[in-house]
């Protein structure tokens, strides 16, 4: 099994007869840490002390190791799903593999670009699968529609694949506890009443867009770049999408990655613009991550792609420039534990963060399925599970 979190000075002190599975956790770690893009064959190589024709033994490039780490977790996953288990056993296996295949996550959104066509495919029906077998473990014997069960079911995986986002790090055993904690949040969360008038769900929207030329391109780029990830992404590729030359992009950008910047910008400066009165407007720490809560929502089920390029696009940038995104999200994901660790005296600021984490997860990760964005209150469900992941009562949502 793969394990995403050890360094490769330990590695190098393994016994060389499990080889190829100490290759496959030194390329796991480095695509996620650096990008697969970044990473060369000869990385990995050095990564297990072992010289690149010893490397091609056992894997012949970089794209079977990919495939192979998506299947070691999507195998781990069916597994559990195959084992006879109460519901306490099912949450504590999908704990446990959160953290065994940490990475899986981020790279599956972030790296599956880099797939072969078919493998990608593959991937993504096995994902598909999953949620159809963890939403039928959620609907036995909870009375649930099976259409809330796929719901939860997803909000599940979003929880496991939190991790995969972040790099703070407790204690195993207290991690566990904590990912345990929010898979039983998502699973057990009062849904809002869907009982509402009928009116007040919103036809499908007119489509209109902006006649500025400029801003008709960064809408094209924000979502090819989330459709195809940056690097599949050609400038031809998007100045086609407006129907324009691909050079004429230069007339309203001076670059491919200005047009990312400009989009991580737009993206970065919504969410401290939605931050401000929400904080100004809060009668005390509870009700700001309420509002909080509410606010990114609704921001996440506004602009999808542009939360997917938040995700997963900063890696691409230049050095200096990718410093300072990251600092502006971990200085957003701040405030929140801040404002958390007010209300749950009983957390540290490692542990408040992680939970932070998982709660956006679910966010970011529900308003982009497609299937589920149909759900006429979305919003309000995934507010709801949101809230519970911080422990958090719904009813006052």
């Amino acid at each position: 099994m793969v394990v995403s979190t050890g360094r490769a000075s330990a590695i190098r002190t393994q016994r060389p007869r499990n080889r190829k599975e100490l290759i496959l956790a030194a390329a796991v770690e480095q695509f996620w840490l650096r990008g697969y893009h970044s990473v060369g064959m000869a990385d990995i190589a050095a990564a297990v002390d072992i010289g690149p024709s010893a490397l091609y033994r056992h894997f012949r490039n970089k794209q079977a190791l990919l495939v192979t780490a998506m299947n070691e977790f999507l195998d781990r996953a069916g597994q559990m799903l195959a084992a006879p288990a109460d519901r306490d056993a099912f949450v504590e296996s999908m704990a446990s593999t959160s953290l065994d295949c940490r990475a899986f996550g981020l790279l599956w959104e972030r790296e599956s670009g880099h797939l072969p066509e078919e493998a990608r495919l593959a991937t993504r029906r096995r994902l598909r699968e999953l949620a159809s077998g963890l939403a039928e473990a959620v609907d036995a014997g909870s009375g649930e529609s099976a259409s809330d069960a796929n719901l939860r079911a997803w909000a599940m995986m979003s929880v496991v694949a939190s991790p995969s986002h972040h790099q703070v790090d407790v204690d195993r055993a207290r991690f566990e506890e904590l990912m345990r904690r929010s898979v039983r949040a998502v699973l057990t969360a009062p849904l809002p009443d869907p009982a509402v008038d009928a009116m007040a769900v919103s036809g499908p929207p007119a489509g209109l867009t902006p006649i500025s030329r400029r801003e008709t391109l960064l809408a094209a780029a924000i979502r090819l770049f989330s459709e195809r990830g940056y690097p599949a992404v050609a400038l031809t590729d998007i100045g086609d999408a407006v129907g324009i030359a691909g050079p004429s992009v230069y007339n309203h950008f001076d670059s491919k990655i200005d047009l990312l910047a400009t989009a991580l910008d737009r993206g970065t400066g919504a969410l401290w613009l939605g931050l401000q009165p929400a904080l100004a407007a809060a009668t005390g720490p509870e009700d700001a991550v309420r509002r909080l809560v509410k606010n990114y929502t609704a921001f996440a089920m506004g602009n999808p792609d542009l939360v997917g390029i938040l995700i997963s696009e900063v890696i691409n940038l230049p050095e200096d420039r990718r410093h300072s995104y990251r600092r502006t999200q971990v200085e957003y994901i701040t405030e929140w534990t801040a404002l958390l660790r007010r209300e749950r005296h009983d957390l540290g600021e490692p542990e408040t963060r992680i939970l932070v984490h998982a709660a956006l997860a679910v966010i970011n990760s529900l308003s982009r399925i497609p299937h589920l964005r149909s759900r006429p209150f979305l919003a309000d469900e995934v507010s709801a599970m949101a809230l519970a992941v911080l422990d958090l009562p719904v009813e006052a949502c």
